[in-house]
């Protein structure tokens, strides 16, 4: 990583410090997201939310039915109650995340309508999420209210989070860059970790699971986690402990024997031991010698992985108007894998991250009327990529990303009166990035030679990193007004003024705004601007596959990626066992960042493949909810979600996202006997993937053994082409081909085949014993649904463990730790 002077960090820190004083005429000091509520006198009247104090808008919930204990953060940075908000949230809670049996929140966020957890797809990560049908990269995802680092093809690996630190995930959908910057173009996943809320608490989880061999390797995992804390006088906190390991898994029909996993044969019906065309006596006498043989190569599709986390949240309660917190997480991931290149390419891979973040965060309530909220944090992602071909050096390589993330935040809350509050913000945030994948400062300016290119004596296998480095600076202000309570209008707007040292500056709005027709059915529409600044590897990327003649360069004079988002939605509550929720959706999203061909080749001959802002998107659809409490112990859910995407350029939906997908969840939940079942069932339908017309169509998905055939009509297909239109002019050509005009091209130009239906089912029980252990096992993808091409997810696995949960001492008077209502829907979302 580079150097960044003191001197310049120290000028940032002045001047976002020094507005505050601006603002107050005070000295500063202030509150993070992350620290608990205020303890005050427990009131069984509504609190009053507008207070300035973000413990304000806290009740117990005297076990009634009601949201009133659900307290939010995400859609306004101030805490409130959640059937209080303006802005639409979502909420899955800590009893979905142990009813879903989530080991990661790859495998919460599902569960919810809108929101798709997909397996990574090439040069990603683990899991990937989309939300309504925009990519992980358009999607913000937040840790305590903090950035994460370390994204993969722009998109964050969900997998990493583990399930046992978690004590809600909040969800705003739709644009949220006038609050929170770039990357919030579709919208913002907030992980809000747990907080101490007993005098001495102590729990701990032990798990193991595995599958069948599909073709080989079960999966099998190991998970283990503790925690420890106390909450005594003004002290607060909590460490978390967690070790998991797992072996990889195959889905490849054809793996045979290899020395890292031990397999044996194929299970495939169409493995033979022998080379292809093997004449018949010669199967004979090498069945009869047991000669050796070259079978299929080993590969795997499921990393076999080990990964060790440690957390610790901390928080001093100063005084009854000053309150410190302190966090960290470090997280330790080692991944290995094997790939296969026909026709005997073997290679082991692996990856190494190291993955931290630490944060302070304070609050002080200066007034009654004004509240300062103070937060700085520093996170670094670390990674290591091996790749190692065996009985061969020539491939070998060892890549290193190192991503630091320094933030410092300040937020001033001014109570105009009861039920109006404006918030004054302003943020700078420093980006340092190191990457064999971008481009060194050598190579990005005159001459264009690096020393080592002359002198030589660096690693041959380490491959030269490129170094680069922004920062940004923010000011926004926010305005939340209760306009009327009879009826009850509130409005949210905003506006945010976000400087980028490398692109410039952008202006961002917003505005939200809720009205309840009645006492049990309510209205919500918003409507922002978003923008994606530009990733390192957009702009500087340096990526040669001189084996397949290609080579991938950034471009520095890209723009930000703007969208505009409109949401319009509404929550129906007749009584305590019924609930619907509606939402429709529209995002216009322009400067897409892409690859485009450039038609000029590099100095040794390469096609270069630039990144441009030539794609423009649009998502539009519906979503919906639904829960019915049957009895006092079951509930039902379940949810439909209708997406239409479009690229705009090509005519052609955004390739993977389905038009429909529904959701389906049983719970039962027996207090006196402490059992419990659930259900969560996704059922996704028919999804449009690309393929090249020839011209007019697409070819026949022909099986392998008719490879010949396939290849055979591909090139007719060419010649014909090339003799329809090969005399139409080179522009025109060009310009057909970029709009997926088949007629006026003798290009690739591409049409769509729906493919990959199917349905998740996952099935989880459990029993409570002696009051503090509680056993659980269940089913992840009971209908064992998977595809190689489109969907390589693990095939079905089951599993099997035990909680413990210890306390002692009566809980002090915090009302954030009220314990979430029974009557939440899953997963939570209200």
């Amino acid at each position: 990583m580079g150097k960044i002077k003191p001197s310049s960090i120290l000028r940032t820190l002045y001047l976002i410090l020094f507005s505050g004083l601006c603002f107050l005429g005070v000295p500063i000091f202030s509150q993070g997201e992350v620290l608990p509520e205020k303890k005050t006198e427990e009131k069984k009247e509504e609190p009053d939310k507008s207070k300035v104090n973000p413990e304000a808008g806290k009740e117990v919930t005297n076990g009634n039915n009601d949201r009133g204990s659900i307290i939010t953060v995400t859609g306004t940075r101030r805490k409130g109650f959640l059937k209080d908000s303006t802005i639409t949230t979502e909420v899955i809670t800590r009893k979905d995340i142990d009813a879903m049996g989530a080991r990661d929140i790859s495998q919460t966020l599902g569960n919810v309508p809108g929101i798709e957890v997909r397996p990574a797809q090439a040069g990603e990560r683990g899991s990937t999420v989309r939300l309504q049908g925009l990519a992980g990269q358009n999607v913000l995802i937040l840790v305590d209210g903090q950035r994460t680092t370390g994204r993969f093809s722009g998109s964050i690996d969900l997998t990493r989070f583990k399930a046992e630190d978690i004590e809600r995930i909040e969800i705003v959908k739709g644009a949220s860059s006038a609050l929170y910057g770039s990357d919030a173009i579709a919208g913002v996943i907030n992980i809000i970790t747990k907080e101490q809320k007993d005098p001495y608490s102590a729990n701990f989880r032990t798990f193991m699971g595995g599958g069948n061999p599909v073709y080989y390797g079960t999966g099998t995992e190991f998970r283990n986690y503790a925690s420890v804390g106390v909450r005594k006088g003004i002290v607060s906190t909590n460490f978390t402990a967690g070790w998991h390991r797992g072996d990889g898994y195959d889905l490849t029909p054809d793996a045979t024997l290899g020395p890292k996993n031990g397999r044996v044969e194929s299970l495939s019906s169409s493995y033979s031991p022998f080379p292809i065309d093997t004449p018949l006596w010669t199967k004979l006498y090498i069945y009869r010698k047991k000669l050796p043989y070259e079978g299929p190569l080993e590969s795997t599709s499921g990393s076999a992985f080990e990964d060790i986390n440690v957390s610790n949240k901390t928080t001093f309660d100063i005084s009854e108007t000053f309150k410190i917190g302190f966090q960290f997480y470090y997280r330790y991931l080692n991944q290995n894998a094997v790939d296969a290149v026909p026709p005997r390419g073997v290679y082991d891979r692996s990856n190494k991250t190291h993955d931290f973040m630490g944060a302070v965060n304070a609050d002080w309530e200066i007034t009654k009327t004004l509240n300062l909220n103070v937060n700085t944090n520093y996170a670094r992602f670390f990674d290591t990529y091996t790749y190692d071909q065996r009985k061969s050096d020539a491939q070998d390589k060892r890549e290193k990303l190192d991503n630091a993330v320094t933030e410092l935040r300040t937020r001033l809350d001014h109570k105009i009166s009861d039920g109006h509050v404006i918030s004054y913000g302003a943020e700078t945030l420093i980006d340092q990035f190191s990457s064999a994948r971008i481009a060194p400062d050598c190579k990005r300016n005159f001459p264009y030679v690096c020393a080592s290119d002359i002198l030589g004596g660096t690693d041959p296998y380490q491959t030269q990193n490129g170094y680069a480095q922004r920062q940004r600076n923010a000011f926004y202000v926010q305005d939340e007004w209760r306009v009327s309570s009879a009826p009850r209008i509130q409005i949210v707007p905003g506006i945010r003024s976000d400087h980028d040292s490398i692109y410039g500056g952008q202006i961002l709005p917003k505005l939200a705004v809720r009205y309840d027709v009645t006492d049990k059915f309510r209205i919500r529409a918003a409507n922002g601007l978003g923008y994606r600044a530009p990733s390192f590897q957009d702009l500087y990327y340096n990526f040669i596959n001189p084996g397949v003649g290609y080579r991938v360069a950034g471009n520095p004079d890209l723009k930000p990626e703007l969208s505009r988002s409109y949401n319009l939605g509404g929550e129906w509550e007749p009584n305590k066992v019924f609930w619907f929720s509606f939402n429709f959706f529209y995002n216009n999203i322009d400067n897409l960042i892409g690859f485009r061909t450039n038609p000029t080749r590099d100095a040794s001959g390469l096609q270069i493949f630039n990144t441009s802002n030539y794609q423009k998107a649009l998502t539009k659809g519906f979503e919906s909810s639904v829960t019915l409490r049957v009895h006092q112990n079951i509930s039902l859910g379940g949810g439909y979600t209708y997406t239409d995407t479009r690229d705009e350029l090509t005519n052609l939906p955004l390739e993977g996202r389905g038009y429909h997908r529904w959701n389906a969840n049983i719970r039962i939940d027996h207090q006196p006997s402490g059992f419990s079942f659930s259900l969560f069932a996704v059922i996704f339908g028919k999804q449009p993937y690309y393929c090249q017309k020839n011209p007019l169509w697409c070819d026949p998905q022909l099986p392998t053994e008719f490879s010949a055939l396939s290849a055979q009509l591909t090139t007719q297909a060419t010649n014909t082409i090339n003799a329809l239109f090969g005399s139409i002019p080179g522009g025109i050509q060009e310009y057909c081909t970029e709009r997926n005009l088949s007629y006026c091209t003798t290009g690739p130009t591409y049409g769509v085949r729906m493919v990959n239906a199917h349905t998740n089912l996952n099935i989880r029980v459990s029993q409570k014993i002696l009051g503090t252990f509680e056993i659980f096992a269940g089913v992840d993808n009971l209908l064992d649904t998977f595809d190689l091409t489109y969907n390589p997810q693990k095939p079905r696995f089951y599993y099997v463990g035990i909680d413990g949960r210890f306390s002692a001492g009566a809980a002090p008077a915090d009302y954030s730790a009220a314990p979430i209502p029974s009557s939440s829907p899953v997963p939570g979302v209200r």
